[in-house]
């Protein structure tokens, strides 16, 4: 009697995490598509020589990004060639984010287009949590200096909405928004917000 309880119990917790897999598989698959939206008209790559869409950089260094938790498993797998997993023994990062994969770009030339990870799509925004309320910002502190922070009114709203609705579809995922909370707390402990975008509008 004990030894059937098991086995069904077993049974329910594969059932369990098969429907998991797939709700977060459709959950990415949606962002991607609201998060698939150009960030001014033409080809904003243009406008720095595609500086961010590199290997290497000049001194040979090689160039890469994080994906966010699961987005690998879930995205990228099938298309990632180059890539490495940092743990968090080892690198700074949430402390119940037990890994992430950084990633090199596809292609020698560059990405595929239709498989930019979230952090290419969302950028120059930034997820952020503060008080259980959602909204996007901008950093003042970049790494990049990037011509798009100079011609925000040009930004299309097509763009901003499908990001501000991609992240919100990504929070459905707990160590995503855990992920978005713990560096929004960063955040607002180094005062490192120059813009904010709240309920559809800009509100700093």
């Amino acid at each position: 009697m004990s030894n059937k309880g098991n086995k069904n119990r077993k049974k329910h917790v594969n059932r369990d995490e098969i429907e998991e897999e797939g709700l977060y598989e459709a959950i990415f698959k949606r962002a991607y598509e609201l998060m698939n939206q150009p960030v001014v008209e033409g080809n904003c790559g243009e406008l720095c020589g595609y500086h961010c869409c590199r290997r290497k950089e000049s001194t040979g260094e090689r160039l890469g990004m994080y994906l966010l938790p699961l987005e690998f498993e879930y995205v990228q797998k099938a298309v990632v060639k180059s890539y490495e997993v940092h743990s968090n023994l080892i690198y700074d990062m949430p402390p119940k984010v037990k890994k992430l994969y950084y990633i090199f770009c596809h292609e020698e030339t560059g990405c595929l287009r239709d498989f930019r990870p979230v952090q290419c799509r969302t950028y120059p925004f930034e997820p952020h949590l503060e008080d259980g309320e959602f909204s996007l910002v901008i950093e003042r502190d970049q790494i990049h200096d990037c011509p798009l922070l100079k011609s925000i009114p040009e930004w299309r709203q097509a763009f901003i909405d499908g990001i501000y609705e991609g992240w919100l579809e990504l929070m459905k995922i707990p160590i995503i928004k855990y992920h978005i909370g713990y560096y929004s707390r960063e955040r607002i402990e180094e005062n490192n917000i120059e813009k904010q975008y709240k309920d559809h509008q800009w509100i700093r």
